[in-house]
């Protein structure tokens, strides 16, 4: 599974078969009306140095000051989903020791991490730091998730094809574990995650930089009305667009780390769901940008 990182405070999170039961006080909250407060990272890049700066950005900082700013939320999320590239560049053990390090506050504060798997992530060294040896692998060489919540579903996937490679690939094996997962999932909206952005045929000549299976992802997803949206990094752009053939809403993550072109902004995501839709907007860790504070709205109805 992606790395459920629990409390510090060992406060219990209730596991099923296939989601996460959340306690009791969040599921009131959430029957009285109020939205489920999700926070969505993206492309950390921590590495072993916390304080290693990379095209401008130390990253470290970064996401020492995106934790804090989380902990000063008017109510505490349901969770941080953490859509990969959490290391720097390829992996190493060091650099998932200080990004434990630096998430130890949400950990203390009760709050608990899931995370997935990027292309500048090494498997071996993250499941060692971050996991359990009794922890469920339902797809053989990959790491999935499911999360359940009174209001919605989110399926968090492993897009992790090689080493410091720029493009992802999900795999048969994979596709055909969402496929079912999905059919057998709560009745409920669902956002599906995974760490590249889906990508359309490459122009002769052109590398492929995003996700090898896109199409194949799509037939899946398409299947299942229940989904309403794609989140993913990758590209370090906060971008929303809809998928012509599906109809889904696709949500480019900001990045934590640092932007490929100096005029994006890089931050987090807070995702507000409620029993009709799903909000994110964008906190800009520039709270001059002018995306700062941009929203959103994903209808379930659609």
């Amino acid at each position: 599974m992606p790395i459920t990182l629990p409390p510090i405070s060992r406060r219990r999170w209730i596991k099923g078969s296939l989601a996460a039961a959340f306690v009791s006080s969040m599921s009131e909250a959430a029957e009285a009306g109020n939205a489920e407060t999700w926070v969505l990272f993206s492309d950390t890049h921590i590495a072993a140095d916390e304080k290693l700066e990379a095209r401008g950005a130390v990253m470290g900082e970064n996401l020492a000051r995106c934790v804090n700013q989380v902990l000063k939320l008017g109510q505490k999320p349901f969770g941080v989903l953490l859509n990969g590239d959490v290391a720097y560049l390829d992996g190493q053990q060091a650099d998932y020791a200080t990004f434990l390090n630096l998430i130890a506050p949400l950990r203390e504060n009760a709050i608990q991490v899931h995370c997935t798997l990027g292309n500048h992530d090494d498997r071996k060294h993250f499941i060692g730091a971050m996991t359990s040896p009794q922890d469920p692998h339902p797809v053989e060489g990959k790491h999935v998730e499911i999360l359940s919540s009174a209001t919605m579903n989110w399926i968090l996937l492993d897009s992790l094809f090689e080493i410091n490679h720029t493009p992802g690939e999900l795999g048969e094996a994979q596709l055909g574990w969402l496929d079912r997962s999905l059919a057998a999932a709560a009745d409920k909206p669902t956002v599906v995650m995974m760490h590249h952005n889906p990508q359309g045929p490459i122009p002769e000549g052109k590398k492929a930089t995003g996700l090898l299976d896109s199409e194949a992802l799509f037939k899946v997803l398409a299947r299942h009305k229940k989904v309403k949206a794609l989140i993913y990094g990758h590209t370090h752009t906060w971008e929303h667009k809809l998928h012509e053939a599906t109809g889904l809403h696709l949500i480019n993550l900001p990045p934590v780390a640092y932007v490929f072109n100096q005029s994006r902004p890089n931050g987090w995501v807070i995702a507000r769901a409620t029993s009709d839709s799903l909000e994110l907007e964008m906190r800009a860790l520039n709270p001059a940008h002018e995306q700062h504070g941009e929203k959103i709205q994903i209808s379930w109805a659609a």
